[in-house]
């Protein structure tokens, strides 16, 4: 027996909401400066509406071929499919004029005070069971410590310490043909979008960082600090983000890495044992100013400042800054909002179907897809920025985005039903209401023994 639907506008408000933001943040027009042009079927931007608005029905492209429902594809994927497959879209260009739009208009809601800041980190796309998929290679996780199959998703994000936005991404493969189970499925043209991205995915992380970086720049987002964890802060990676016209703010990690000291070079921890720290209940504990040196021998002035770890008193953490105009303060609080695209992380993974979605096996309909997610919590940031609740996660957003519409119980539609009769008998016959009413109370006990104690259940309540 099919339960029957409690709220039946629910759909449409879910799409005129997500019609909504493409429409003021003008998609269309970022997809046609990305080269994603209609050559034949449905055009490109009626594809990414549906997309995107599958994970918010709780739906799928499989689900909604089985229910007969009519949606943008109308049991044909193939449109689909060719737009995620396509080599001439560039979906970093997509990602970047929506963004930009985005922070022209979070920007208006905040301070010119605020900091603002662009964060690079990676994660893992797992995917386990797949064999063809392109540049598929085994990669390290450092959090189970273990090798696993998939990519290593290198991103690129914007934070101004309440709202997170994805800029770029790159899937990052192995460099070594050893570790990789799969090359290139189809000739590749080196002339388009896709060739360049897998070129990409098999050089280092931090030229590809640099990379995305200069296209930050570029499009002009408004931020002056580059915020990463240990595993990209290297003396010659800091100086390389400032030619490009960044400052950065990293955490370091205890290693042979020498910072120089009135000409003298000192690791982390011979710098903080020969160094003054301050007293009493100080923000930080120490803050020193250095030089770095890079494989070429060129030198930068930047700044170490120590703070002590929560996790044990006894230790510490040292970040290191190249903005000197910058106080020790703000420069613990600007690193504190690089926690904000690990939040984009588990939100992707754990609600908006960030690897589980589509098994495609090409390396572009994954980079697409990828882009499909990105959107998807672009536009939950942006529903949460229009609400006052600060205290507001973005999986309880989700929730409260896309809560299932709770279907009517069996007893409450035998209710309706003897409410409605009773009314049409009144209407129709010269009976009165008590009457009526003791007509309908004798219907109730002729029914069976469960559905008349329902009945009879939901009337006495």
């Amino acid at each position: 027996m099919r339960s029957i639907s409690e709220n039946m506008a629910f759909e449409q408000e879910v799409i005129l909401s997500v019609k909504s933001f493409f429409k003021r943040f003008s998609v269309g027009r970022a997809l046609s400066q990305a080269n994603a042009y209609k050559r034949k079927g449905f055009s490109p931007l009626s594809i990414v509406l549906y997309l995107v608005q599958l994970v918010f029905m709780h739906s799928s492209m499989y689900r909604d071929s089985l229910n007969g429902e009519k949606s943008v594809i109308e049991g044909s994927r193939d449109a689909v499919y060719r737009l995620l497959r396509s080599r001439h879209i560039n979906w970093n260009t997509f990602l970047f004029a929506v963004v930009l739009k985005v922070c022209t208009w979070v920007n208006s809601l905040t301070s010119e005070d605020r900091l603002t800041a662009i964060i690079i980190d990676d994660t893992l796309f797992h995917r386990p069971f797949s064999k063809k998929l392109e540049l598929l290679s085994r990669v390290f996780d450092h959090t189970d410590r273990k090798y696993k199959r998939g990519f290593r998703s290198l991103f690129l994000g914007w934070a101004d310490g309440f709202t997170f936005l994805p800029l770029a991404f790159r899937h990052m493969s192995s460099n070594d043909k050893k570790n990789r189970y799969c090359e290139n499925r189809r000739p590749t043209d080196n002339r388009t979008c896709g060739a360049w991205a897998k070129k990409e995915a098999v050089i280092k992380s931090p030229d590809v960082a640099l990379r995305m970086l200069k296209d930050a720049k570029k499009y002009g987002i408004p931020a002056q600090h580059v915020l990463f964890d240990s595993w990209f802060t290297h003396p010659t990676f800091v100086m390389d983000i400032y030619g490009i016209g960044f400052h950065s703010i990293g955490r370091l990690k205890q290693s042979k890495t020498r910072y120089w000291v009135d000409g003298q070079p000192y690791t982390l921890k011979e710098l903080y044992g020969r160094s003054k720290k301050r007293r009493g209940k100080s923000k930080y504990l120490l803050s020193v100013k250095v030089s770095i040196q890079n494989s070429e021998e060129e030198t930068m002035d930047a700044r170490i400042v120590y703070v002590r770890d929560r996790a044990n008193k006894k230790k510490w953490i040292a970040f290191l800054c190249t903005d000197m105009e910058l106080s020790e303060e703000q420069v613990i609080e600007l690193y504190g909002k690089r926690w904000s695209i690990e939040v984009f992380f588990k939100t992707c993974k754990y609600y908006l179907k960030f690897t589980g979605e589509f098994q495609q096996i090409s390396y572009e309909a994954i980079t697409a897809h990828t882009s499909i997610v990105a959107i998807r919590y672009i536009i939950l940031t942006v529903e949460q920025r229009k609400k006052v609740d600060l205290r507001r996660s973005h999986g309880d957003l989700f929730y409260l985005f896309t809560d299932e519409v709770k279907d009517i119980k069996f007893c409450e539609v035998i209710s309706i039903l003897i409410s409605e009769l009773t009314k049409l008998i009144c209407g129709i016959t010269r009976l009165d209401e008590n009457e009526v009413l003791k007509l309908m109370d004798a219907f109730l006990l002729s029914l069976p023994p469960h559905i008349r104690d329902l009945a009879l259940k939901k009337k006495a309540s």
